[in-house]
Order: structure tokens, then sequence, then C-alpha cells
């Protein structure tokens, strides 16, 4: 190649390397905000640090994980919404505040025409769970208890129109027992309450619980995937137990609408790295939330569209839709 040929290549190429420099700005020059829907110590603060963790080698700037809780993660989406399209403000919450939100609190503006989906990082495993020292030792027992006991059997939730709850809901309406759904703030707030014996079982993410059910503080009784949980093999789904229900929630990340389509793509390129590496995949699967083939863009809008459909006939069926909603 000759001398010409070659100069005039380099050019090129920083030409290119400038544009695209430019058209990012630089991104990023400065720390990125991620914004977290529930408190500490549950499922997705759990994921969000692990990603967050290997995202900042990757992009080579601090990462910056913060704690909005409240409203069953809707706080959190509309600060991120609220933020400049820039790729310094995003969120990861679980699917269920985009899903089922408008079924119970009136939202506006709805919060999937504000959002930009970027990429899925986790499917949230979901079940039920006791105390490890309970008279409950499977589904089935605290199902009769509930059935013997109307009205005084008690379950936990994560919160107030998340799929957990509805799910929960979902199965009591499927025994036809009455048991009382206590709402808590986040995962952490089941399991404290649960093992402090104010609730005779939980349902939270295996994020919540994984760690006590091995260590025997806490026991599964059912899993409400489609699967069984890896740390517990033996805990039966509910299909498996003849309730003919199967949850489905996803943790994502996302921005607010209107990403530069290079800074969005970039987003999705890292932080599919940061959930490719060996000490996140580590994290997610010892907590119930690794998933081999997550989606990214379009794929992921979809998927969320669909979820949202079928809730919606779910919230009717339960009689859970509230005046004024969506």
């Amino acid at each position: 190649m000759n001398t010409r040929i070659s100069a005039t290549l380099l050019a090129l190429t920083l030409s290119f390397s400038v544009s695209m420099a430019t058209a990012q700005g630089g991104y990023p020059s400065q720390p990125v905000k991620l914004l977290v829907g529930f408190p500490p110590g549950g499922s997705t603060d759990i994921l969000a640090r692990a990603l967050a963790n290997e995202a900042r080698t990757i992009l080579n700037q601090e990462v910056v994980v913060i704690t909005r809780a409240g409203a069953s993660g809707a706080i959190s989406v509309s600060e991120v919404v609220a933020a400049k399209p820039d790729g310094y403000t995003l969120g990861i919450n679980p699917s269920s505040v985009f899903t089922l939100a408008f079924h119970f609190m009136d939202t506006r503006p709805d919060f999937m025409d504000v959002v930009d989906p970027l990429m899925m990082v986790a499917r949230q495993r979901v079940g039920t769970v006791v105390k490890g020292d309970s008279p409950h030792k499977t589904l089935k027992e605290f199902i009769e208890f509930a059935r013997r006991n109307p009205g005084k059997a008690s379950i936990g939730v994560p919160g107030i129109g998340t799929s957990v709850e509805v799910f929960a809901r979902a199965l009591l309406h499927a025994a036809k027992v009455d048991a009382i759904v206590v709402p808590f703030k986040g995962d952490s707030g089941v399991n404290t309450a649960l093992l402090g014996g104010q609730i005779v079982a939980g349902a939270m993410s295996a994020a919540g619980f994984a760690q006590q059910v091995q260590n025997g503080t806490l026991r599964a009784i059912a899993s409400h995937e489609s699967d069984r949980f890896d740390f517990a093999p033996d805990v039966p789904t509910l299909a498996e137990m003849g309730y003919g229900l199967t949850g489905k929630s996803i943790q994502f990340l996302y921005g607010p609408k209107g990403l530069p389509p290079a800074i969005a793509q970039r987003l999705i390129n890292v932080f599919t790295q940061a959930s490719r590496t060996p000490l996140f995949i580590d994290i997610a699967t010892k907590n119930g939330l690794y998933d081999k083939t997550p989606l990214v863009g379009a794929d992921l809008t979809a998927l969320l569209l669909k979820d949202r459909a079928s809730n919606a006939e779910l919230v009717v069926k339960l009689g859970m839709k509230k005046e004024g909603a969506k």
C-alpha cells in the first residue's frame, strides 16, 4: 500500500472516530446514574450493583447505583423519564412497573411511551416461602391451613401492584382460599417480616430468600415459574401441583425516551458485556436471576407489550383493576 493511500485511510479513520465522539459527546465523560426502584437488599438492588460493578470497568467511568424506592418502582421511573436523554441517567426495574402499574394507579404519561427499553438483564424467579421451622412443609399444607382458618393466614408481597402481588392473589383465587395479602417495601421487607413471625408465608423473588433457604432459616414451598429453582430442585412448580399458573417477570435496563442511537447501542453493548462476566453470572445465578438469552431493543419492547396484554386479562379476572386506572 503506498503512502498516499495509507494517509487517506488514516484520515478517514480519524474523521470517523471524531464524528462518533462528537455524536456521543465523548460519552461517557461523567458518572452514569443507575436508579433502582426498590430498597437495598432486594433482587433489583442486588442485580443493579453487580451489573454496575462490571459495567464501570468496561465504560472506564463510574456507574453509581441510587435507590429511589416507593410506589412499586414508579418513583424511580418518573425520575428517569424526567431526565435529559443523554445516557447519564438510567434505570433498572422489574417489568411489572411498566406492565402492571397502570392498572393500579393513574400513571400519566404511560411509562411505556416515555422510556427506551435497552436490554433485559435478568429473569426474576419468584416463589412462596415459609420459615424454616414452620409447621407448613408444603404449599398444600399452607393452603389447607388457610382453608381451615379463613382470614387468618397471611402472605407477604413486595409491594402493591407488583407482579408478585398479582400472582399471589391469583394463586389464592385458584386455590379458593381466603388469606390476607400484606404488602411490604421490597423483598427485604417481606423477608424481615417472615423471619420475625409477623406473616405466615411470603411471595418474593428468589434473590430475597435463596441464601436463607440454603441455610435452613426459610423453606421454599413453591416455584411460580415454569422451572424449579437451581438451589432447591426438590421444590415443585405451581403448574406441577395442578394450579395451571406460570409467572414471568424480568428485570431490564432503560433510559428516558429519545436516547441518541449511538449512545443507546453503546449502553446495550456495554451492559450486555457486563452481564456475561463470570462475577455477574455467579451473583445472578446464586440469586435465581440469571438468564442466558437476554433480549434487547425491539425484541425486549415486544415482550413487555405481550406481558402487559396478558396482565390486563388477569387483573380484570381477579377484580383488582382500580377506578380511574387505564
